[in-house]
């Protein structure tokens, strides 16, 4: 009953989606010009406040963050972040998971203020006064088309966001709810997203590991659990980090947690060389998404999943090629940047031995 639920709110926001669109074009149509060029810039206005809303949807996080003593860390659209240091804005372009639109990192210096639902609501109040000042605009335009242009994106928005399912704002405020204790772990986060951006290599990943309950529930203490897999691998604790993961895997309701979980199993079976296991886990749909990014250790996996697996020597190569171009620029901490430079270093090696061997 529950997905069914969710299922029709995807609806419904799609709906109101394609409804900002037709709204655009009639807007345009109502100024006198031809069917082709209101539908053009129609879909152009309506595509262009879709950025703009997702930008103003972290500026409402930002603002919320200030003014409960948050530190802007970086803010930015897509791949483009600017991030704040020592006072001065820098341009950096960084990989984020896809279909994330923009994205507000934020420093908390008090990690017991518990007041960080207001944060984390600031992106739905953004959308909710946006409707109330497209609603005051038509009523003074009477140009109700672009009006409808605004509240429709803005109500598709709302309703994505505020469904508490993977990563959405509604999830991590229904955590906080529900899970007050789960604070320490939000935290957590927020401090490793910074430093990976701030200094990576000032710090390591288990400089962020906790240790985290059993029965401890939500996406943030998910997270933090995952990242205490991750060390496990780089630490060449294989069976420690297998256990781990496959309870988590298991332990979890968070979609996007479940995709880390089996990211990092598979890079468990591809170091204990079982290919059919890995062959099961680079199949899974989430798991193929995170081996597309453009990030060194992504790549990494991908070059030895292709080399072992698919023993597809062109597209190792590839997947090779994309690591080492990225290995300075990808948001990895000290140890990671160390250990996945080391297995690519040993994946060139083993090329090398299999070509000698061939020859």
């Amino acid at each position: 009953m529950k997905k069914i639920g969710t299922y029709l709110v995807y609806v419904l926001a799609f709906a109101f989606i394609m409804l900002a669109f037709a709204c655009g074009t009639i807007a345009f149509a109502e100024l006198g010009y031809s069917a082709v060029l209101a539908f053009t810039f129609g879909y152009a206005f309506a595509l262009l406040s879709m950025y703009v809303i997702f930008i103003l949807h972290e500026l409402g996080h930002a603002f919320c963050g200030y003014l409960t003593g948050y530190r802007l860390v970086a803010f930015g659209l897509g791949n483009f972040l600017l991030v704040k240091k020592s006072g001065k804005f820098y341009l950096s372009r960084t990989a984020v998971l896809k279909n994330v639109g923009a994205q507000y990192i934020g420093l908390k210096e008090d990690e017991n203020d518990q007041r960080i639902i207001l944060m984390l609501s600031g992106g739905l109040m953004l959308h909710l006064s946006l409707i109330l000042l497209a609603i005051v605009f038509g009523f003074l335009t009477r140009s109700w088309y672009f009006a409808g242009t605004w509240i429709f994106l803005n109500l598709s928005f709302f309703l994505n966001n505020i469904l508490p399912v993977g990563i959405t704002d509604g999830a991590k405020i229904v955590e906080m709810m529900r899970h007050p204790e789960n604070v320490t772990y939000a935290y957590v986060m927020l401090r490793h997203s910074a430093q990976t951006l701030l200094a990576p290599q000032e710090y390591d990943l288990k400089d962020f590991v906790q240790p985290v309950p059993e029965d401890a529930k939500g996406s943030f203490v998910g997270s933090v659990s995952a990242l205490q897999g991750l060390v496990f691998i780089m630490e060449g604790k294989l069976e420690s980090a297998k256990k781990h993961l496959q309870t988590l895997l298991e332990n979890t309701d968070n979609s996007m947690i479940r995709t880390i979980s089996q990211l990092y199993l598979l890079q468990v079976t591809l170091l204990e060389g079982d290919n059919k296991k890995a062959e099961e886990y680079a199949s899974i749909r989430g798991v193929k998404s995170f081996l597309s990014l453009k990030t060194a250790d992504m790549q990494v996996i991908q070059a030895w999943y292709q080399f072992k697996v698919k023993k597809d020597v062109v597209q190792t190569h590839k997947a090779m090629k994309i690591a080492r171009q990225k290995m300075n620029s990808s948001r990895m901490l000290r140890d990671e940047k160390a250990y996945y430079q080391q297995w690519l270093d040993e994946l060139e090696q083993a090329i090398q031995e299999e070509e000698t061997q061939v020859s």
